[in-house]
């Protein structure tokens, strides 16, 4: 069981990271690109910040979806995606 331990903990910190980083984009970033610059300079601006933030988000969702893979190969519990007994098995 210490591998679903580990396995839980990867998908977790993966997800914090995902979701961490698109909060502070929307709620942090854009804000301040609109404050601080021109509208001229809006999307120029976003897409140097987006250009360092995708690779994050490549990784952190690649590694989530592995490990979520991996929790459900070794639960034997594809039957929970199939038979839809949490709707947020689903929804990913």
């Amino acid at each position: 069981m210490l591998d679903l331990s580990i396995a839980r903990a990867v998908h977790v910190v993966a997800i914090v990271l995902w979701i961490g980083g698109v909060g502070f984009v929307t709620t942090v970033l854009l804000p301040s690109i609109r404050r601080s610059r021109p509208p001229a300079e809006w999307f120029p601006t976003l897409r140097q910040a987006e250009a360092r933030f995708a690779p994050q988000t490549r990784w952190t969702t690649a590694i989530a979806g592995a490990s979520g893979l991996y929790m459900l190969w070794r639960l034997d519990a594809w039957s929970w995606v199939l038979w839809a007994r949490f709707w947020w098995l689903h929804a990913m």
